[in-house]
């Protein structure tokens, strides 16, 4: 009997590409999301009875969910972070929790040079302006010759600085765990906190959220910052002192912000959002058209992987 794969994500079915093929090249039976949404717990609690595998988004994975996947033998998700799965519960009852590490990376690293370029050349203001019948010409900031300033040195900061080093640009970067070789590779300078707020023209924060990054970007931190420079935050807005950046807008020792917020429901007041030296975006560092595809691809040989009975071939999510 085939085995049975229940795919929750609309963007998932909806997608055009290999990633269905993968499934059904393998010989499973695909079960679609019959819902044009993300499933309820008492939805997902009934759709997950008799299925092998899940393919989810969102939707939530608990521990009553759990409870009626009797027969489970993988969760893949279809996504970079696992908070909406029950890791724990899955590990105790020996069932793989997979994710996709990594494929988002060249994407947000993209987004971070187009805000970059996009706050120091005044494009968004020039466009507003033209389009209300006044002719302004911005005098921009050329990125070449500047120091950036890169907070949190993982797979996105690297491809950051990669970046940043092609367009001419000197590269900081601070990390607690500092990888060595690639800094002496491409000519990076670790250094310290301070050290880099205080000689960076930009800082862009690439930070995961936990207990001891919330917040990173402090007053005393901010109070660091060098006069006149700009900052840039695709990661989560929980990293920064709101109050402190937003006073530090007004003042001008930030000339410019940018944000990459992670959803409608963004934990910015209305003053930081209606200063005219901020551009934000709609949580469009990881939304490429290719970079949905890998996800897609990744999430369904996973599932291959582990069915198949190879485990070690999957990107497995690790319990607490």
């Amino acid at each position: 009997m085939a085995a049975r794969v229940l795919v929750t994500p609309r963007g998932f079915l909806d997608l055009e590409g290999e990633h269905l093929g993968i499934l059904k090249q393998a010989g499973y039976e695909v079960i679609a999301n019959p819902r044009p949404r993300t499933l309820t717990e008492d939805e997902m609690a009934a759709y997950i009875v008799g299925m092998d595998a899940v393919i989810v988004g969102d939707d939530p994975v608990t521990h009553r969910v759990l409870d009626r996947a009797t027969g489970l033998k993988v969760i893949s998700k279809f996504g970079t972070h696992v908070d909406n799965i029950d890791v724990d519960v899955a590990a105790a009852r020996h069932i793989p929790v997979t994710f996709t590490p990594g494929v988002t990376h060249a994407a947000v690293a993209e987004l971070t040079l187009g805000l970059m370029f996009a706050l120091l050349r005044g494009i968004p203001q020039m466009d507003r302006d033209i389009r209300n019948g006044k002719w302004s010409s911005v005098a921009g900031v050329e990125l070449m010759g500047k120091t950036l300033g890169i907070v949190g040195m993982g797979g996105i900061g690297k491809e950051v600085a990669k970046r940043a080093l092609a367009l001419g640009m000197n590269v900081l970067g601070f990390d607690m765990h500092p990888d060595v070789s690639f800094a002496e590779h491409h000519g990076i300078e670790y250094v310290p906190a301070d050290e880099l707020l205080k000689n960076s023209d930009i800082v862009t924060l690439h930070l995961g959220l936990n207990p001891e990054t919330r917040g990173w970007l402090s007053k005393m931190r901010v109070g660091r910052i060098r006069p006149g420079s700009y900052l840039i935050n695709t990661g989560r807005p929980e990293l920064i002192d709101e109050g402190s950046v937003l006073d530090a807008l007004r003042g001008q020792r930030l000339r410019g912000a940018a944000f990459d917020l992670p959803s409608e429901e963004n934990l910015f007041t209305v003053p930081l959002l209606t200063q005219e030296n901020v551009l934000v975006s709609c949580h469009a560092g990881s939304n490429t058209e290719e970079s949905v595809r890998r996800q897609a691809v990744m999430a369904a040989e996973n599932v291959v992987a582990v069915l198949s009975g190879q485990p070690k071939l999957a990107a497995l999510a690790t319990a607490s």
